[in-house]
C-alpha cells in the first residue's frame, strides 16, 4: 500500500488495506512537503481540501489581540487538518497550521473525497464521526478556555488527570508547554502555581502535584 499509515486514519478504519488502495485508483491526490516551522495554513484561508499528515506533526494555534499564542491542538499522523470544516459554506481554517516537525500532508480535494463517500459509504460513516468526535473536543476546548484565570485552567487541568480523585497527579507536560496550552506567559504560570501552593490548595514536587484542597480546586475550576 502506497499510505501504509491510512489505515490507522480514524477516515479510513475499518477498510482493508486493498479498499484503501483501489478506492485512491479513482481519485487524484498529491503530497506535499512542510520543513518545520511553516505554515501549512492560515486562520481564515479557504478550505478547498482535505489533508492528512502522513509524517512529522502539525499543530494549530490562534493569536489574540494582545499578541499571545495559543495553542489549539497538535495533529499526529494520520490525523487531518480541519477535517470537519470542508464542506461547510464558506469554510475557512480557524486557526493557524505550523509544522512541528518536518511534514508530509497528503491532499485531496473536497470534490475527489465527496467522490470517496459516494463509492463507499464506510469512509462516509467514518467522516461523520470523525465530525461529531471533533464537534465534542471543541466544545470542552472552548469551556477550557472560558475560565478566566490561570489558577481556574490549572486546577481544571489537573482534575483530568490520572488520580485526580485520589489527590496526587503526575503532571504530563512541562511548564513551556502548559503555559502555551493555556494561553499565557511562562512567569504568570509559574506565579500563579507558588500562589496555589502559598494558599494550601496544591503541594508541587517537580512533576507530582498533590491536591490538598479538592474543593477548593473544584472551585476554582467552576469559576
Amino acid at each position: 500500500m502506497k499510505f501504509p499509515v491510512l489505515s490507522r486514519s480514524p477516515l479510513f478504519t475499518g477498510i482493508p488495506d486493498d479498499d484503501i488502495e483501489r478506492l485512491f485508483e479513482c481519485i487524484i491526490y498529491r503530497v506535499r512537503f512542510y520543513p518545520e516551522g511553516s505554515v501549512a495554513a492560515l486562520a481564515g484561508e479557504e478550505i478547498v481540501s482535505l489533508q492528512i499528515v502522513l509524517s512529522g506533526s502539525m499543530r494549530g494555534e490562534m493569536t489574540d489581540l494582545a499578541g499571545r499564542t495559543i495553542k489549539i491542538e497538535d495533529i499526529f499522523p494520520p490525523q487531518a487538518l480541519a477535517a470537519a470544516f470542508i464542506f461547510g459554506a464558506g469554510a475557512r481554517y480557524p486557526v493557524n497550521v505550523i509544522a512541528n516537525s518536518d511534514s508530509e500532508l497528503l491532499i485531496i480535494s473536497g470534490n475527489d473525497y465527496m467522490a470517496l463517500m459516494k463509492r463507499d459509504p464506510r469512509v462516509l460513516s467514518n467522516y461523520l464521526n470523525v465530525v461529531c468526535t471533533k464537534a465534542l473536543f471543541l466544545s470542552g476546548r472552548l469551556r477550557f478556555l472560558s475560565f478566566h484565570t490561570i489558577k481556574g485552567k490549572f486546577a481544571h487541568y489537573l482534575s483530568t488527570l490520572p488520580g485526580a480523585a485520589s489527590g496526587k497527579v503526575l503532571i504530563d507536560r512541562t511548564q513551556q508547554e502548559l503555559s502555551e496550552f493555556f494561553g499565557v506567559t511562562r512567569p504568570s504560570l509559574a506565579r500563579a502555581i507558588g500562589e496555589m501552593e502559598d494558599e494550601g490548595l496544591i503541594s508541587v514536587n517537580r512533576r507530582e502535584v498533590r491536591l490538598k484542597d479538592l474543593k477548593g480546586l473544584s472551585g476554582l475550576s467552576q469559576a
